[in-house]
């Protein structure tokens, strides 16, 4: 995936072409970066499980299932932008087709990211501190439950943006969210971070009970921003 971000943001310096007002090489770059936060938070949690837990037949499948969703989620894209042509909600029958697909990789992806979380929460290290194991395991629940229901509603919808200008020219960089109207993306963004966001809350030393604080203000964070995305309010006066 490192290598997937870095050859198209290479690609962006000479090649010109356009999707949607930005280069073709956003998207792909976007989700390559995307992937390697999303796998290095994946084998962050894996040395929070007790040892035993590592080899079983649960998280064989994590780890395969993800692998394999995230490929070919990033194969298309970037197999997509190199064809010039959008890679979500594309109007053709074959891209329709793989946007279904493409729809299910995620799910995919957050539902095993949530099935790691509840592994760790059952067979955590019992070595390593019971804060930190709440906060890794919790976090990867609430980002797969969270990130999935945000993402559900962006191909529910059919668009990331609710209200505002179309295309993504006059958008804010580098996520390229909408200034003038409401972006379920941001929602998706803040849901899919919880993975991220209390295991470094456990790392600055909070407590269990500051832990489950967080996680329940996460998730109004979270909840906050796709409803003022739904009512069309935008990320920026």
């Amino acid at each position: 995936m490192l290598a997937v971000l870095l050859a198209s943001l290479a690609a962006m310096a000479f090649d010109q072409r356009m999707i949607n007002g930005i280069s073709v090489w956003v998207k792909p770059a976007k989700f390559a970066a995307s992937f390697v936060v999303w796998f290095w938070t994946l084998a962050w949690a894996w040395g929070v499980l007790a040892p035993q837990a590592r080899n079983g037949r649960t998280a064989r499948l994590i780890l395969w299932g993800s692998l394999a969703a995230a490929a070919f989620e990033q194969g298309w894209i970037t197999l997509s932008a190199a064809l010039g042509q959008p890679s979500h909600f594309a109007e053709d029958a074959l891209g329709a087709a793989m946007y279904l697909l493409m729809g299910l990789g995620a799910l995919t992806l957050v539902a095993l990211a949530a099935l790691l979380g509840l592994l760790v929460l059952r067979v955590g290290d019992p070595a390593q501190p019971h804060p930190w194991r709440l906060a890794v395991g919790l976090g990867l629940v609430l980002g797969g439950v969270l990130g999935g229901f945000t993402g559900a509603s962006i191909s529910v919808a059919n668009t990331p943006r609710i209200g505002g200008s179309p295309g993504d020219a006059a958008s804010l960089p580098p996520f390229f969210w909408s200034r003038d109207g409401g972006d379920l993306r941001v929602a998706h963004f803040l849901a899919i971070h919880a993975m991220q966001a209390l295991p470094l809350l456990a790392l600055a030393g909070a407590g269990v009970a500051m832990i489950w604080a967080g996680a329940a203000g996460w998730t109004v964070l979270s909840l906050g921003a796709w409803g003022l995305a739904r009512a069309g309010v935008p990320l920026s006066p």
